[in-house]
């Protein structure tokens, strides 16, 4: 697919269908069309109503500006664009949304090297062990490039369901879902349990 024809509105269309389907589905991956998934998943979710933060200028220029959606300061914006193979900042709070509208919560996009629904991973991959809505039984989603710590902190954020955050993970060629309805252990590496 050419450039230009990434932001029509039969492949926005196609996106927007793929991205429903990988969060009834958390922890499927999702394959990601050129321009990658981030761009896949961005244009897909956002316009002019819908704000943005994307502290680490991890869009380009251009891609920005195409994408028409208003730029907010991380506590408050519905999409949170981050690298996962960072840490999050001690002070990094998104929004939860409230009891009352927990629908405004926060959206966050981690950037991450590799998704794999495989068992045998490379050393480096964290292995997530998936349950609840949309997941039979249980999903195993091999992580590489995602910081401990965004667990841990997603933990904190989901604690007062329905309040808490989405996560969607962005690597190079997939993505993939985990809704505030998941719950998520992570496996010993190379162990499923």
């Amino acid at each position: 697919m050419k450039p230009a024809e990434w932001w029509m509105p039969d492949a926005q269309q196609q996106a927007f269908r793929a991205m429903l389907d990988g969060f009834a589905r958390p922890g499927t991956l999702v394959p990601a069309q050129p321009p990658g998934a981030v761009l896949m998943f961005l244009s897909a979710v956002l316009d002019e109503s819908v704000s943005l933060a994307d502290p680490l200028g991890l869009v380009g220029t251009d891609a920005r500006r195409m994408l028409l959606a208003p730029t907010a300061p991380e506590a408050q914006a519905r999409f949170v664009l981050l690298d996962g193979r960072r840490p999050p900042d001690g002070g990094f709070q998104p929004t939860l949304g409230t009891l009352e509208s927990p629908e405004l919560s926060a959206t966050l996009v981690l950037t991450v090297d590799a998704l794999s629904d495989a068992l045998t991973t490379a050393d480096a991959a964290v292995l997530l062990q998936l349950q609840g809505p949309g997941v039979p039984g249980t999903r195993v989603l091999a992580v590489s490039g995602l910081h401990p710590d965004w667990l841990a902190r997603r933990a904190a954020w989901v604690g007062a369901y329905p309040m808490g955050v989405d996560i969607v993970l962005a690597a190079p060629d997939a993505m993939a879902a985990l809704p505030r309805t998941t719950r998520i252990v992570v496996a010993p590496h190379g162990k499923e349990t």
